[in-house]
């Protein structure tokens, strides 16, 4: 096992250090999913960026978009210094900072033309990276200046109070403490601690593994922490990925982070665990390694880049398929291969037709329109684009690329806007 001095801690610190073969694979179930009928009226928002700056771009579009796109001479496409990507909800997404620079959420729609406005800012110290909600007038995330989570109004976008997390588990020895995915389930929000020795970027450092605070919601009062040992930091961290992780039970999956180590940890590999339905605590049974289950990944690393549910048991997530060199091989070169997953069986079959793309740089996918679209950055082919899936089958293809525009930051499918 290789160690580095540079850890390269998934989603969330990428979005700080960036200021197709076919493979034998273990068959996997391919029962039909349904998402009941596509929607015909829906706008969609695509961010893309530079791979070196915040630099880069948000175009609208009416339709969902296809072939080569040329996004910079767009006409619904706008240029910012501050793209960070974001989650959607009805008609609008909120970017993680403040598109002109800036620590804070901005909310961003667009017009009756499609063009991109920016909108209200909620101001914070030193950013945050998780929004979640709870319905139209109730939503929640975080602040790097307080571990408390902070309460606001999704139609308004303003800020109504706070949670007081003062109770919750901390390792005070590390420099960090900070809540880095929330998410609601019924009457559940549970906040992934990231924690480590600095700020900005730092290392995910716990003796004690994954850290989940649990909050009542009817209440918006802390609970308690549950832990998860032999893990790193549980979630899908930085703000731009927005993918279901609840099935229809109930049961909310935790991809952790796995990943390279510093010389003195013990490697630990990235794993989905789970909390079922009903349950406060994590399954102390369940622990699925989906780079285990494809026999030509040749990496001893093993880490998890982006995780989606999509339904019936099945998900999607990034695996490693050759050991880097060097810890930023896992930000700037296509080592991974996305993977369809059966979270009941524990068995994973890789997407045919799709290359390999640097997966902790673009490891999100969403599902629209009766579809998995996944997201691939490959610099080497000149590719930043979605690539589109049933989830009946375990081969998909290009819907569209934007390399023109830089690496796809997120892409939204939004409550149309009337023209």
């Amino acid at each position: 096992m290789m160690n580095f001095r540079i850890l390269c801690i998934g989603i969330s610190t990428l979005g700080l250090l960036l200021s197709c073969a076919t493979d034998d694979a273990i068959p996997i179930s391919d029962d039909r999913v349904s998402f009941g009928e596509p929607s015909e009226t829906k706008d969609y928002m695509l961010f893309t960026r530079s791979g070196s700056s915040p630099n880069g771009f948000i175009t609208g579009f009416d339709t969902f978009p296809s072939g080569e796109l040329d996004i910079p001479n767009i006409e619904t496409t706008l240029a910012f210094p501050a793209i960070s990507g974001g989650v959607a909800f009805r008609n609008y997404v909120v970017n993680q900072q403040k598109l002109f620079g800036g620590a804070g959420y901005q909310r961003v729609t667009l017009n009756e033309n499609k063009i991109p406005v920016a909108g209200s800012i909620i101001e914070t110290f030193r950013g945050g990276s998780s929004v979640a909600f709870l319905n139209d007038s109730i939503g929640y995330y975080s602040d790097f200046n307080t571990l408390n989570i902070q309460i606001f109004n999704p139609s308004t976008f303003k800020r109504t109070g706070e949670i007081d997390m003062s109770q919750a588990f901390i390792i005070p020895e590390n420099a960090s403490n900070q809540y880095s995915d929330i998410i609601v389930r019924g009457n559940r929000l549970f906040s992934c601690l990231y924690t480590g020795l600095g700020f900005p970027p730092f290392a995910y450092r716990s003796d004690v593994g994954s850290i989940v605070g649990v909050v009542d919601t009817d209440s918006n009062t802390y609970i308690k922490d549950i832990f998860k040992e032999d893990s790193k930091y549980p979630g899908q961290p930085f703000l731009r990925y927005s993918s279901n992780v609840i099935d229809e039970d109930g049961t909310l999956y935790l991809a952790t982070q796995g990943g390279l180590t510093f010389d003195s940890d013990t490697p630990t590999p990235g794993k989905i665990v789970k909390i079922p339905s009903g349950s406060d605590d994590f399954d102390p049974e369940y622990e699925f390694v989906p780079q285990d289950q494809v026999s030509t990944s040749t990496a001893i690393t093993k880490i998890n880049a982006g995780f989606l549910y999509v339904g019936n048991g099945i998900g999607y997530t990034n695996i490693l398929m050759e050991e880097p060199v060097s810890g930023s091989d896992l930000v700037n070169r296509p080592l991974m291969r996305w993977a369809k997953i059966d979270l009941i069986n524990q068995t994973a079959v890789l997407v045919e037709r799709v290359p390999r793309n640097v997966g902790l740089t673009s490891g999100m996918a969403y599902n629209y329109r009766d579809k998995v679209q996944l997201v691939v950055y490959n610099p080497e082919e000149n590719i930043s684009a979605i690539y589109e899936t049933d989830p009946s089958s375990t081969t998909a293809e290009m819907v569209f690329n934007a390399a023109s525009g830089g690496i796809i930051y997120g892409f939204y499918e939004l409550e149309e806007t009337e023209k």
